[in-house]
């Protein structure tokens, strides 16, 4: 068959190859127009790009992880060289490794509570588990009436995600919304509290806060009931 020209698809090379006629036509064409079976060598895209401009591109996300590809480019509207679609600006974001991926949500650490808790870390780095069985761990956190504060992306890396830069500050407290602390330890969680008003706690200290998974189930339960008014957000985080 590879010599194609004096070839036509007659029953005996159908059932030869178990191919269908229309296949056998279409091969037998595009090895008459190319010489071959193979697909022929696509010319390589142009770039349209320079060196230049990448760093450009590079240079705006990285100064702000939250800018979408669409700021980006309205941004490049300043280099008249430059024309490039919203669609380009991604690509060349995802060439540089800066993935949108959903931020993560840490509380706003000011630079003397981070090194409080490096320090916490290294003065418990030799406890051991029953050291630990001793502490009962505590928490505060906020969930909203009206769903979440919504998901936030950013731009970043692989190992970036917990960078200052590539995570959302949280409020631990605001309208339309509900404060609750609760603890628990080795024996399990204990009860759970309503705070009224703005806890006066130290919510930034350098402590630990496993109890956090417990905050993502509550959160998981809320969103799926859907309470209307705040009566009803409290009851559904209890029974949580």
């Amino acid at each position: 068959m590879s010599k194609g020209k004096n070839i036509t698809p007659n029953q005996r090379i159908v059932k030869k190859l178990e191919l269908s006629r229309c296949a056998i036509q279409n091969a037998i064409k595009h090895i008459n127009k190319f010489g071959m079976l193979e697909n022929a060598p696509r010319t390589p895209r142009k770039r349209n790009t320079t060196e230049r401009i990448d760093r450009i591109i590079r240079r705006l996300s990285e100064g702000n992880r939250r800018l979408t590809a669409r700021d980006i480019y309205n941004e490049m509207k300043a280099y008249p060289e430059c024309s490039l679609s919203v669609r380009s600006i991604r690509r060349r974001l995802v060439e540089a490794g800066l993935n949108g991926r959903i931020a993560r949500k840490k509380p706003l650490v000011s630079l003397k509570n981070r090194r409080a808790r490096v320090a916490f870390a290294r003065e418990h780095l030799t406890w051991s588990t029953a050291d630990w069985t001793k502490v009962v761990f505590s928490d505060e956190s906020k969930f909203n009436l009206f769903g979440s504060d919504g998901k936030k992306y950013v731009r970043r890396r692989p190992g970036e995600e917990f960078l200052p830069k590539c995570t959302i500050p949280t409020i631990k407290h605001g309208a339309g919304s509900v404060m609750v602390w609760a603890a628990f330890n080795r024996n399990g969680p204990g009860s759970l509290h309503i705070v009224e008003g703005i806890m006066d706690s130290t919510s930034y200290s350098p402590d630990l806060n496993p109890i956090v998974h417990l905050w993502n189930d509550a959160e998981k339960e809320v969103q799926r009931q859907k309470p209307s008014d705040i009566r009803e957000l409290e009851a559904v985080i209890k029974k949580a």
